[in-house]
């Protein structure tokens, strides 16, 4: 059963006056999955929900998850169904959503805020290796305090008054699509939109040829520095 064991490792990352070093998670591995499978994973982003499961169908893919967690892919038979989130251990469903889990494709049950409550939406997923000498990567910008925000991926060696954002003006609830980046040894640096300057410096993070990764940007819980976290999934490889 996917969503309860995962790896994390915290990395620090460079930000700005405002948006202080931000914590990186690292999590799961992905294997490939058979022709005739298809798969599907649960990426937790509300503030609202307490813990909660995740059935496709009646096929438990996550137990006891909270905010900021990426489950390991399930492989389930393709076919039309629906997601159920329930309150750990209850048996009613706090919110669903149904739609096509298709063969060799890829999803995640995206689990966000809506009012004080908590919806459930579909995302689609890359299910190939990035092209050769690359890797791609998405954002879901979940940092609803934070507002719009600017996402940079920096360069071993470079520095941020150097480098472009990858995203600029990101709001709140945006999902960024994937994008296809050089393979190599860069920083996450998300700052406030129009901001450049960093206090400190961060610790680089080697991306690997052929990987797919999605960066969830979410609000810092218990602290207000780091005010930002940013956990990362793995997509493929």
């Amino acid at each position: 059963m996917a969503g309860m064991h995962r790896r994390d490792f915290w990395l620090r990352l460079a930000a700005s006056v405002v948006v202080a070093a931000l914590p990186l998670l690292g999590c799961q591995s992905v294997q490939n999955s058979s022709p005739s499978q298809t798969q599907v994973r649960v990426i937790d982003a509300s503030y609202n929900a307490p813990a909660l499961d995740v059935d496709i169908a009646t096929t438990p893919i996550a137990t006891n998850i909270g905010a900021a967690t990426f489950t390991n892919y399930a492989f389930l038979p393709p076919e039309n169904a629906t997601a159920y989130v329930y309150p750990a251990g209850t048996t009613k469903a706090g919110t669903q959503v149904s739609g096509q889990f298709l063969v060799s494709e890829q999803h995640s049950i995206f689990i966000t805020d809506s009012g004080k409550g908590y919806t459930a939406s579909i995302l689609t997923d890359q299910p190939a290796a990035a092209p050769a000498g690359y890797f791609s990567i998405r954002f879901l910008q979940q940092a609803l305090k934070a507002g719009a925000v600017d996402i940079y991926l920096v360069p071993d060696g470079s520095v941020l008054a150097d480098s472009k954002p990858l995203y600029t003006a990101v709001a709140p609830q945006a999902v960024e699509g994937y994008t296809n980046i050089l393979a190599g040894s860069y920083t996450i640096v998300v700052t406030p939109t129009g901001v450049t300057k960093t206090p400190s410096a961060s610790t680089p993070i080697q991306f690997m040829a052929g990987q797919v990764r999605t960066a969830l940007i979410m609000d810092a819980q218990l602290t207000t520095n780091p005010p930002v976290t940013v956990t990362i999934g793995d997509d493929v490889n």
